[in-house]
């Protein structure tokens, strides 16, 4: 049986990638539960599974070739994803489909590749060149949470209710929820979260270091996307070896980090980017970047 899915992911993915190189992504592309469109440099995915969002893993695989295919469009400098609020904009995500994972069981090694497959989906907004932002609202439990602490930036609407809530039904967070959380919020507080199956709101997960900004509910797209829109005025090079520092980096000793940073930042140096924003700088003008 998942062999089965596993099966059928491929051919809807290969689909998916076949209508997205046509399109070039540059009009509305809709795939099944997915909406992808691209304006001012962002490229914006929205998941709408109503009425709750549950996370299939069809749908985590679609997530996952829109993103790499956002990364290698040239016309996208950031990519932002969201989901459509439900039931009156009280739920953001109930997280993944339990059925789904039990089904898992009926087949040898069933539930190791389901974690194995689900954390390579996740994980495709860390591994991503470039960065992305993740912006939610109102509840959102397992793995609608565990999604996001692979993002570089976390914008939340003022009514955000984020737990995972796993510990409660015996199990933990298997999408790599238990790593993630602990390298954003530090050791202790991702323990306390975890071992409780406790709740954050909106202003704790910021004062947390979780969330980056909080707005009210009804303005969180509008400002939300200016976010997006004025991080993509920087240079597409410019942001890719920021990412990349950062992320690799973050993995190595001080001793390995310092060096491997002055390497990145010699190879963005020899851009033509940093060429062009140098020149503008020194010419007082706006820089025009072609993400060379």
């Amino acid at each position: 049986m998942l062999k089965k899915r596993i099966c059928e992911m491929k051919r809807d993915m290969r689909k998916f990638d076949c209508e997205l190189k046509h399109k070039n992504l540059k009009g509305v592309t809709l795939m099944s539960v997915l909406t992808v469109t691209v304006e001012n440099k962002v490229g914006k995915i929205i998941l709408n599974n109503p009425p709750l969002n549950i996370l299939e893993m069809a749908h985590l695989q679609e997530i996952e070739d829109a993103v790499k295919r956002l990364d290698e469009d040239d016309n996208v400098s950031v990519i932002y994803f969201t989901m459509a609020q439900q039931k009156n904009g009280k739920i953001f995500s109930a997280g993944m489909d339990l059925d789904e994972m039990l089904a898992t069981q009926k087949e040898e090694n069933g539930i190791e590749e389901y974690c194995r497959v689900s954390k390579r989906n996740y994980s495709c907004f860390y591994f991503a060149k470039k960065p992305v932002v993740y912006v939610y609202d109102g509840i959102v439990r397992g793995g609608g949470c565990e999604m996001s602490l692979f993002a570089d930036v976390r914008i939340a609407g003022e009514k955000l209710n984020l737990a995972l809530p796993e510990i409660g039904i015996g199990i933990i967070p298997g999408g790599g929820g238990t790593q993630t959380l602990q390298r954003l919020i530090g050791q202790s507080r991702a323990k306390a979260l975890i071992y409780t199956g406790s709740t954050l709101n909106a202003e704790q997960a910021k004062e947390f270091g979780l969330v980056h900004e909080v707005f009210p509910s009804e303005t969180l797209q509008e400002k939300a996307i200016e976010f997006a829109e004025k991080m993509a005025q920087n240079s597409p090079q410019g942001l890719q070896a920021a990412k990349r520092a950062i992320n690799q980096g973050s993995n190595l000793e001080i001793s390995e980090a310092l060096p491997f940073e002055t390497k990145v930042f010699v190879e963005n140096f020899a851009t033509e980017d940093a060429k062009e924003g140098i020149r503008a700088f020194k010419e007082k003008r706006r820089p025009v970047f072609k993400n060379k």
